[in-house]
């Protein structure tokens, strides 16, 4: 699915968030936004997700306005929110249930995304009982049970140490390559979005600063001379 927004503009208080915002993903790519805290990354996907509206401008998927959230494109938050008194299996279940689909079939589709992220051994854990990596792959798992074609991920491993955020980076990029979902990834992290995206698009001041195509073939690697020549390039952006 190709998704755009074209001169999206967002206040809050009257305060301007994002102005003339023009934004156009093609279907199957890895695209990261990246900017500082408070420049209007997380405004931007829940404006993409339909969670809110623009003051001006429109998002389309597929030429069709988003009005609001679909499930065509699922979201995973830094906070994976995951119901306590539910199993990881229940978890995972429960968009497909919500969406109609019988209990014992949505439980089946809910195993199955257990398997592709390796937990299958904990379906009948609870959240409590796992680390905040498996948590959030399991909300990772939660998202593709919706069987979205877009899935938009506001800085999901934000919260993670450093050695289990670079396993998740990996095993996001895995997941990507097997499912080949369009996938939109807040970040404010220059080497995650450079080991991640297909294309950044940096966003200062609540407009579009720069865009970076990633020509990098994967798997990539951090020590690799022209990752650090990226990282950069993309930093005197950044900073500029």
């Amino acid at each position: 699915m190709t998704l755009m927004a074209e001169g999206v503009k967002k206040c809050y208080n009257n305060r301007l968030v994002l102005k003339g915002i023009n934004l156009l993903v093609e279907p199957h790519e890895f695209v990261c936004i990246l900017g500082n805290s408070g420049g209007g990354k997380s405004t931007l996907l829940n404006l993409l997700a339909g969670f809110i509206k623009p003051d001006e401008g429109v998002i389309k998927v597929n030429g069709v306005k988003v009005t609001q959230p679909s499930k065509e494109r699922g979201v995973v938050f830094q906070d994976h929110a995951l119901f306590p008194w539910y199993t990881v299996i229940e978890n995972i279940a429960f968009g497909p249930i919500v969406q109609g689909v019988p209990k014992q079939e949505a439980l089946k589709k809910a195993m199955n995304y257990l398997k592709l992220i390796g937990l299958q051994e904990y379906a009948y854990h609870y959240p409590m009982q796992l680390s905040g990596g498996m948590k959030q792959r399991v909300g990772i798992a939660r998202a593709l049970a919706g069987e979205p074609e877009i899935l938009l991920m506001d800085e999901p491993f934000g919260a993670l140490d450093l050695f289990t955020r670079e396993n998740m980076r990996s095993e996001l990029i895995r997941i990507w390559n097997e499912l080949k979902p369009t996938i939109i990834f807040i970040t404010h992290d220059i080497a995650e979005a450079v080991y991640l995206a297909d294309r950044i698009i940096v966003i200062r001041n609540g407009v579009v600063a720069v865009e970076n195509k990633i020509d990098l073939p994967r798997p990539r690697n951090y020590h690799d001379p022209e990752f650090r020549i990226l990282i950069e390039e993309i930093e005197k952006n950044f900073m500029n």
